[in-house]
């Protein structure tokens, strides 16, 4: 198992505490170098905190090896994943995940069911065999779509803040291991799911000739939606940094397609007496989907949740939370062959950042801009974008 001064991982080009008492006059901040390697030595003059595209003074500048010892929270949600490959990626680079979570650090477990987002425990929890017993039922129980009537809160276990539990050290950390050699090795199809047909377009697999069917999709998402933001909500109160990650490849992720946007202005062939069709389907889904995005956002950064997609099928198309997580300070990474090296390694890094704490003349009655920079040449800074 690892420990939080193993740090200075090179994650590469694909990747460019004390407790808080005033969490919306702080951020989380990464620094990265040139060739995505953690920067660990900043200043507190090397850093800039603009609100509104105003200077704001500086309270305090606490580095990764002053936080290092300050245990965190990860936060694993899995929403619906069709193709089986795709499903074997995502188990895999999951279990990887948790094998490399260093000491102290604290995991809830949260997938989709037949019908809502489920807790597989009751909170928090350090010990390991809890989280291996939790992730090995996901393959079974995820389904590859948005079935049902979603629930709009958090079923299944719940969540309770106050929740403890204690380390089982070592064979905790073998049952993860086994976890993952048996997810490694696992026999054909053992991860559910069927294979994606290739070459279909997504307005034809979302049914966008048909406005009432696309409404009823919209419906489902939005609440399916509302539940991972009451995942958000649950979080709020717990100290320290937060990191939720949610692996995709469902609905939602195809209504942020970037195929659903450009229909919005392109011409197709009407049929008398037509409700609608292509065009009119992509103007409701972009306006309801970016709804969704902007108060999933907005939720995060009041939580203090910095939140990872692995979902989209590359750069440019990023899945439902793929695109805001750049936002609150995290990443989206592509559902693809090689995730689960990348991703699991990427822990060195996630939790190794600095702690930047200002002050404001008052309280903005919303969300305003926020622009963390720093002064070092060739240093990037990744931090969330909104106060």
């Amino acid at each position: 198992m690892f420990h939080r001064w193993c740090i200075g991982l090179i994650l590469g080009s694909s990747l460019m505490a004390g407790q808080p008492s005033q969490p919306r006059t702080q951020a989380w901040v990464l620094a990265l170098d040139g060739r995505g390697g953690m920067v660990g030595d900043l200043k507190p003059d090397e850093i800039r905190v603009m609100i509104d595209g105003k200077v704001r003074p500086m309270v305090q500048v606490k580095t990764p090896a002053q936080t290092a010892d300050a245990p965190q929270s990860w936060v694993l949600v899995f929403e619906p994943i069709r193709d089986t490959n795709m499903r074997t990626t995502a188990f895999v680079a999951a279990a990887d995940f948790l094998t490399k979570v260093p000491e102290g650090d604290r995991v809830f477990i949260v997938a989709r069911g037949k019908d809502s987002l489920e807790s597989l425990m009751p909170g928090f929890s350090v010990r390991r065999g809890l989280w291996a017993e939790s992730l090995a039922k996901v393959p079974d129980m995820l389904p590859e779509s948005l079935v049902g009537m979603p629930k709009e809160t958090l079923q299944g276990a719940g969540f309770q803040a106050a929740f403890t539990d204690a380390s089982d050290g070592a064979p905790g950390q073998a049952a993860l291991n086994a976890l993952l050699a048996r997810f490694k090795a696992g026999i054909s199809g053992w991860a559910r799911g069927t294979n994606d047909q290739r070459g279909i377009n997504v307005l034809d697999r979302l049914q966008f000739n048909s406005p009432t069917f696309v409404t009823g999709m919209l419906a489902t998402i939005t609440r399916e939606s509302k539940a991972l933001g009451s995942v958000l909500d649950l979080v709020a109160t717990v100290q320290g940094q937060k990191h939720v990650i949610v692996f995709s490849r469902c609905e939602s992720d195809d209504m942020t397609h970037p195929s659903v946007k450009r229909a919005m202005t392109q011409v197709f062939k009407r049929e008398k007496g037509d409700a609608g069709g292509p065009a009119e389907s992509a103007e409701l889904a972009t306006r309801d989907m970016t709804i969704l995005q902007r108060d999933l956002k907005a939720k995060a950064v009041t939580a203090g949740v910095t939140l990872y997609s692995v979902a989209g099928p590359g750069q440019n198309v990023l899945g439902h939370i793929g695109t805001i997580a750049p936002a609150t300070g995290g990443f989206a990474f592509p559902l693809n062959s090689g995730i689960d090296a990348q991703f699991g390694q990427g822990i060195q890094v996630f939790g190794s950042r600095y702690l930047v704490q200002w002050t404001e003349d008052g309280a903005p009655s919303g969300p305003v801009s926020l622009d963390i920079s720093t002064t070092r040449k060739d240093v990037k800074v990744i931090a969330q974008t909104l106060r």
